[in-house]
């Protein structure tokens, strides 16, 4: 019996530490302003919720992708991994992160390459995630796409592009001159 309980206990305890350790997937909460946003790691499906939906089908439909330029992108893609940064609230990533993500549908990226992380805007967490995906990432402003490849990052997108989405993707992807905004100088 005494062994059962001890054995029962650790399991428990096991759980509850293994609790803690998944990431905050899906997550909405009210902010201090009282609004509704997004934070941790959220599918992008949660974007066509109520509180989104407006925004994100607005900026995803009303853009129009340079054809030719997903066209070349779709074979630079393959293999690559995007890690996206962004705050429900923040209009920036409101018009930039649809807009990337019809790209992406439009060339045919997998969706498991690449994953969003909404950041909080609360004072005392500003531009954090409940797991904390930014930290060592330098995330000053979002959106802030980061391309990698086999998990090393050869560049990123900061609050917008230089150029456009596609040609400053395009250029992280063929290793072309490219510096984003903000950049350290």
């Amino acid at each position: 019996m005494k062994k059962t309980i001890t054995w029962l206990f650790c399991a428990a305890l096991a759980i509850s530490c293994h609790r803690v350790a998944m990431p905050a997937l899906n997550k909405e909460i009210t902010n201090t302003s009282g609004q509704q946003i997004l934070v941790g790691r959220c599918s992008p499906q949660l974007l066509l919720g109520p509180n989104y939906k407006d925004w994100y089908t607005s900026s995803y439909n009303n853009y129009t992708p340079d054809s030719a330029l997903v066209r070349q992108l779709k074979p630079l893609l393959k293999g690559k991994g995007i890690q996206i940064f962004l705050g429900t609230w923040c209009g920036d990533s409101r018009r930039e992160v649809p807009r990337m993500l019809k790209i992406f549908s439009q060339a045919g990226f997998d969706s498991t390459r690449f994953s969003l992380v909404f950041v909080d805007n609360s004072p005392e967490h500003y531009k954090q995630s409940p797991q904390h995906e930014e930290q060592g990432k330098d995330i000053r402003r979002v959106p802030t796409f980061i391309v990698y490849d086999k998990a090393k990052e050869i560049g990123r997108i900061v609050e917008s592009p230089i150029l456009s989405l596609e040609k400053d993707l395009l250029a992280i992807l063929t290793g072309a001159p490219y510096t984003p905004n903000y950049a350290k100088k």
